[in-house]
C-alpha cells in the first residue's frame, strides 16, 4: 500500500527485508515503496544539565557545557577535547564529530576556526529551552509560532536556520536539533565529503539505537561497498528500487562482496539531501525504523552518492546484516 504525504518537496524511501531462513539463491518479493515527508522526531528522554542554562539563539547547552555560534575552535577543543573524527561536508564547513557516547552524539560545524552551527540528539541538550522532553506544543510556545506537526520543523531567523527533528510516529517529541549559520554556502560533493556523509549516517543510526537501549552496529566497509555501488547505479540510471535494472537483489550484492549472512535488510532513500535529514526520515517511517532498531543485526554499511543530472540528486543505501 502506498501512502503520500506533503512537505516542501516529494521524497522517496523504500525498505527491503529478507527473512532469516531465506536460501541464498532464492528470489525475494519487494515491499511497496513509500513516499514520505521531510520532518523529524525524537524519543522521550530526561535532559541532564550540570551548568546554568543559557537561553539564546547562539548557545547550545550540551555535555555539561556550552557550544556557541562564533566560538573559537580552540575554545571548543578545550571544552570537549579532540573530536573522534573531522568530516568534510558539501557545505563550507567541517563537522567535528563527538561520538564516544552514542547517547550523547554531537556534531560541531567549524568554518575558519569558529563555530558556525551544531547538531545534537544528546539526552542532555537544551537550546532556547527546547530539550529532548519538549512536546510539539512546547516548541510552538517557545518559538511563539504555530507550526503544524511535522517531523522536521524549520525555523528561520536573519542569523540562523533551526531544524527541529520530531518523532512524529512515536513520542511526538524532539529527537534532535540542527542549527546552521544563515550565510553558509554549498560547495558540492567530492569523494571525501561523500565518504563523510556515509559515516555521519552510521553515527546517527547508532545514536538512534543507543537511545532505544540497543548496542551499536559495527561498520562494514565491505557492505558499504555494496551499498555505494547500488546508490551509484540508481543515480546513474535514474531509477529507485531495491532491485537493479538487471534484477540483482540486496542479497545478491552482499554475496558478490563475499558476505554470507543469516539475515539482512536494506533501507534506501532518494531526494532527501544529506545525512541528518535522510536518517531522521528513515526513523520516521515505521518499517525503516524497524530495521534501524532491529536487535538482531550486528553490522551496517552505508553508500551515498550525488548525481546532479539525476531526478533525485542524492541517493543513500543502508545495508544491515548478521
Amino acid at each position: 500500500m502506498e501512502k503520500i504525504f506533503s512537505f516542501r518537496y516529494a521524497l522517496l524511501l523504500a525498505i527491503y527485508i529478507l527473512s532469516l531462513m531465506l536460501p541464498t539463491n532464492q528470489a525475494v518479493s519487494k515491499k511497496d515503496l513509500e513516499t514520505i515527508n521531510v520532518n523529524l522526531s525524537l524519543t522521550e528522554l530526561i535532559p541532564v544539565t550540570t551548568n546554568p542554562i543559557i537561553n539564546n539563539e547562539y548557545t547550545l547547552n550540551v555535555l555539561g557545557t556550552t557550544v556557541s555560534i562564533d566560538e573559537s575552535t580552540e575554545s571548543i577543543l578545550s571544552k570537549l577535547g579532540n573530536p573522534s573524527r573531522i568530516v568534510e561536508t558539501d557545505m563550507d564547513f567541517e563537522y567535528y564529530v563527538y561520538n564516544n557516547n552514542y547517547s550523547k552524539l554531537l556534531f560541531v560545524a567549524i568554518n575558519n576556526n569558529k563555530v558556525v552551527g551544531f547538531y545534537t540528539d544528546s539526552i542532555d541538550f537544551n537550546y532556547l529551552g527546547i530539550t529532548p522532553s519538549s512536546s510539539f506544543e512546547d516548541i510552538n510556545d517557545i518559538l511563539s509560532s504555530d507550526y503544524p506537526m511535522d517531523y522536521v520543523i524549520t525555523h528561520r531567523t536573519k542569523a540562523h536556520t533551526l531544524h527541529l527533528l520530531i518523532d512524529e510516529v512515536g513520542t511526538k517529541k524532539v529527537t534532535g536539533i540542527l542549527v546552521l549559520d544563515a550565510d553558509l554556502e554549498h560547495m558540492g560533493y567530492n569523494s571525501t565529503s561523500i565518504m563523510g556523509a556515509e559515516l555521519l549516517v552510521y553515527d546517527l543510526t547508532n545514536s538512534m539505537r543507543a537511545r532505544n537501549g540497543l548496542t551499536p552496529l559495527s561498520w562494514s566497509s565491505t557492505a558499504a561497498k555494496a551499498a555505494r555501488r547500488h546508490s551509484t547505479d540508481m543515480a546513474n540510471n535514474n531509477y529507485f528500487d531495491h532491485y537493479s535494472l538487471y534484477g540483482k537483489s540486496p542479497g545478491d550484492r552482499l554475496r558478490e562482496e563475499g558476505i554470507y549472512y543469516k539475515n539482512m535488510s536494506e533501507n534506501i532513500i532518494a531526494g532527501y539531501g544529506g545525512a541528518i535529514i535522510s536518517t531522521h526520515g528513515w526513523y520516521n517511517s515505521p518499517n525503516h525504523r524497524e530495521n534501524i532498531l532491529d536487535k538482531n543485526y550486528r553490522c551496517l554499511g552505508v553508500g551515498f552518492t550525488y548525481q546532479e543530472e539525476s531526478h533525485f540528486k542524492t541517493f543513500i543505501t543502508q545495508v544491515f546484516y548478521r
